[in-house]
């Protein structure tokens, strides 16, 4: 199986790093690039193919950049994750789909579950802020494939010392939670 994970934001912040806090150093674009690029190696140990694209042209809105919808188009991925780091001061996970009762709801939901059960683990006052659609975001619009944008906490909240030390279980939770629906899909298939 084939995935494609997009880290939130512009290749080193420039021009656009998303979510930043100051005090404590932290850039939505790095989070998102380091959480992202070690889902891809779990799911990599797990068997699948993955292309990793951090980039600020989401469609072909800058054209001198890779369109990160384009890219995942073109090389026909069967899912598509966009990573990134939320901010006014909430607390928790959400997920974003563009239809919720569709695959990417699907996707979305498991990526969902495996993120909010460990960190919970780690810290009980994470909170499940559910999944939710987004028809207005252009990586769930663009992509033709299952898609899902996850928010792993708030950057400017208690939620900071989580995305500090522990991208790398962020990052297995997202890996599980697209294998899930990989197996999911699958066994819907045989059924």
């Amino acid at each position: 199986m084939k995935v494609f994970i997009n880290p939130g934001h512009a290749a080193g912040g420039n021009p656009d790093p998303g979510c930043v806090n100051t005090t404590e150093h932290l850039r939505e674009c790095d989070i998102a690039l380091t959480v992202g690029s070690l889902a891809g190696k779990f799911l990599e140990a797990a068997g699948c193919r993955v292309k990793l694209l951090q980039s600020h042209n989401l469609a072909t809105e800058s054209p001198a950049y890779p369109s990160v919808t384009g890219e995942a188009n073109r090389w026909l991925a069967d899912v598509f994750v966009s990573i990134h780091v939320n901010a006014g001061g909430g607390r928790g996970a959400e997920s974003f789909c563009y239809w919720k009762y569709g695959a990417g709801g699907r996707l979305a939901a498991c990526i969902q579950r495996q993120l909010v059960s460990a960190m919970q683990a780690i810290d009980n006052g994470y909170l499940d802020r559910d999944v939710k659609e987004r028809k207005g975001l252009c990586v769930l619009r663009e992509t033709y494939m299952p898609a899902a944008l996850v928010e792993l906490g708030f950057i400017d909240s208690e939620d900071v010392r989580l995305l500090k030390e522990h991208q790398e279980d962020m990052a297995r939770a997202v890996a599980r939670g697209v294998t899930d629906y990989l197996q999911e899909s699958l066994e819907g298939i045989k059924n």
